[in-house]
């Protein structure tokens, strides 16, 4: 399987044993050194687990099925990593997003998981 980094590269051969151990949450697979997307079947992203610096639950705006269908709200996960970087969540279960930030969170002790101040009017009600 070929790995591309989001941030840093990690050496090749230790995310071969890093993605068949991890913890599978729909596409994304939290390991020991690292966040797994997969795109596809032979193409996975990886986000080291060490350029994480905060993950948080965000309510999304999802387009509907067709034009006249509009938006509908949606829990997905916010992770920040490295000097601003920004990577987007959004499993198709509300508890899935729970799941992926409590994963995260046991494999980083003492990361920040609280809603930025900006978004936390940003909630479904507001919609």
């Amino acid at each position: 399987m070929k790995y591309t980094a989001i941030e840093k590269e990690l050496p090749a051969h230790e995310l071969e044993a890093d993605f068949e151990r991890a913890q599978k949450i729909e596409k994304w697979r939290i390991g020991e050194r690292a966040l797994f997307q997969t795109n596809g079947l032979f193409f996975t992203k990886y986000l080291p687990l060490s350029s994480i610096v905060r993950a948080y639950p965000h309510d999304f705006q999802i387009k509907g099925g067709c034009s006249c269908a509009g938006t509908y709200p949606s829990r997905g996960v916010v992770i920040a990593y490295g000097n601003g970087g920004i990577l987007k969540l959004i499993p198709n279960r509300e508890k899935e997003a729970d799941e992926l930030i409590a994963a995260i969170k046991t494999r980083i002790p003492g990361l920040d998981t609280e809603i930025p101040e900006r978004y936390r009017n940003e909630t479904r009600e507001k919609y």
